[in-house]
């Protein structure tokens, strides 16, 4: 009869110690872990990522256009980031990328190609209609964002709020261009941050751009620092 209890109990406590181990494992398991997305978040993840390859290939050829005018060759590289971090979410969420084996200038969905096409040939005019082509593309692409965000699951509405607050920047920058404010090379930082180690931005982008070496004329409003390579309007955050 001993012999049988302690047999139980040995058993007891070996299943015990399974369980803990079990839920020890499941614990442990990464929190990021997602199911495949459902069809309206699998929509919404594709023309996100189609619309920052198209700014992105729209500002690199407008720049070109016009001899590595600024803010398009800046905001290249930001939109070059966003393009990636929703890249970040397709790939967690198991949808097909649409930009794969796409050139430049070409996109799956006939609405982003219609967009590129019109305002590609409307931004080569001249640099004045370029700016008016950011102003246009960064207002649809707030929007866009917006509509986005309001429906969107935790880890992809964090990394579209980072685009929102990016596209915000970019568009003050598209604005002050069009307005003839936007500073000099080199001169003082647009917004927060420092402009190119020439000045340093105070506040949001009210400062007098004065300091190592000159008095560059400032942005007014939120923007990223146009001095510097457009990197700093956006820290990406995918997880």
């Amino acid at each position: 009869m001993r012999t049988t209890t302690v047999i139980a109990t040995a058993a007891a406590t070996t299943t015990l110690a399974v369980g803990v181990a079990l839920g020890a494992q499941a614990a442990l398991r990464p929190s990021t872990a997602t199911e495949p997305a459902d069809g309206a978040l699998a929509a919404t993840l594709t023309q996100m990522r189609e619309e920052e390859r198209m700014a992105r290939d729209l500002y690199a050829a407008l720049a070109e256009i016009h001899d590595g005018a600024r803010p398009m060759s800046m905001i290249t590289n930001s939109e070059q980031k966003h393009f990636d971090a929703m890249g970040t979410l397709l790939e967690r969420y198991d949808v097909t990328d649409p930009s794969a084996d796409k050139a430049a200038g070409t996109y799956a969905l006939p609405e982003i190609q219609s967009l590129y096409d019109s305002w590609y040939a409307e931004g080569k005019v001249s640099l004045d209609a370029a700016y008016q082509v950011g102003i246009e593309l960064e207002t649809r692409d707030i929007a866009d964002l917006e509509k986005a965000i309001a429906v969107a699951p935790t880890d992809v509405d964090r990394v579209l709020n980072n685009l929102l607050q990016a596209s915000q920047h970019h568009l003050s920058a598209y604005q002050s261009a069009a307005a003839g404010t936007l500073p000099e090379e080199g001169g003082a930082g647009m917004g927060q941050g420092m402009g190119h180690g020439q000045g340093q931005g105070q506040g949001q982008g009210q400062g007098k751009g004065q300091g190592m070496g000159g008095n560059g004329p400032r942005m007014s409003g939120k923007g990223h620092d146009a001095g510097q390579s457009g990197d700093q309007d956006c820290p990406m955050q995918d997880n």
